[in-house]
């Protein structure tokens, strides 16, 4: 797996988004980013998932990032259905889910 320096940026966006309280909100944020490569790459600070995974509660941030327009964006290698590990909730153990999974749970 491809592990990705985080940007200050990349770090402003993930600051906004977890500001917002409407999933309205984060959805327009998710909008207005010129270049959405960064919701598809893996960090080390998310135990190798991608924020893609970790937004996958919302249908429409989820339709955004997975719209065609987008297709120049995604890399083979590192396809958005890419098992990431999940901690589970009670803090003990782990387990492996992709965006796919995480949007029909919550959908």
């Amino acid at each position: 797996m491809k592990i990705h320096e985080i940007t200050l940026r990349e770090i402003m966006i993930l600051q906004c988004i977890y500001l917002c309280k409407t999933q309205n909100e984060i959805e327009n944020i998710v909008k207005k980013q010129p270049n959405p490569k960064f919701f598809y790459k893996p960090f080390l600070e998310f135990d190798g998932a991608n924020l893609l995974s970790m937004l996958a509660f919302d249908s429409g941030s989820v339709e955004a990032l997975l719209h065609e327009d987008n297709e120049k964006f995604f890399d083979p290698l590192y396809p958005v259905i890419y098992k990431n590990k999940i901690t589970k909730k009670s803090g003990k153990g782990e387990y492996l889910s992709s965006a796919i999974d995480n949007a029909i749970r919550a959908n």
